[in-house]
């Protein structure tokens, strides 16, 4: 959607404001400007044309395409947006539930960047698995600790080629470490 200055009679068209926008703005662009917005979890964006000035009359534009139906909610709802209303969608579709092997993926590749920043491996246990959580379980041959060194030799194996057994780029394995089914 384009946001324009509104040319000839502008008696009755709304006046631009861009700090009655809600959300954080971000703009990009040289001339013709891209207003990215952030609405929690949205994060809409708008084209202004170069002539609009903050208090100057508008009109919103867009593309007419054969797939304008389908986009015609979306395009008003950017319209109340510009005019400083909230987005007015149902709540975000929740995420995705996370699997065994993200949760361990994430984990491995948050402690080799660690592991690669200097931090110790306690630093590490602390940083993924929290304060109490060490203060109470770490000991020099505990599970915890055996898990930090688990995730960074898991992590230095990814990073020497591991990812593409875990990509499925090459076919040495049928599934990576960590697909296993949870019982």
């Amino acid at each position: 959607m384009q946001v324009r200055a509104a040319r000839g009679r502008s008696d009755a068209a709304p006046r631009f404001d861009l700090w009655r926008i809600p959300g954080c703005k971000r703009l990009h662009g040289a001339g013709d400007l891209v207003l990215n917005t952030s609405v929690g979890a949205r994060h809409p964006r708008v084209l202004l044309d170069a002539g609009l000035h903050d208090g100057s009359a508008y009109v919103c534009t867009v593309p007419l395409t054969a797939q304008l139906r389908g986009q015609l909610t979306e395009f008003q709802a950017l319209a109340a947006l510009v005019d400083g209303h909230a987005l007015p969608y149902a709540m975000p579709r929740p995420a995705r539930p996370v699997s065994r092997a993200g949760l361990l993926h994430l984990r491995a590749l948050l402690a080799l960047d660690a592991v690669q920043a200097g931090a110790s491996q306690r630093d590490i246990a602390i940083a993924l698995f929290g304060p109490e959580a060490v203060r109470t379980q770490w000991h020099a041959d505990g599970v915890l600790r055996a898990q930090v060194r688990h995730l960074v030799a898991r992590a230095k194996g990814l990073m020497q080629h591991g990812y593409l057994d875990l990509a499925g780029v090459r076919h040495g394995h049928a599934r990576a470490p960590g697909d296993e089914q949870v019982h």
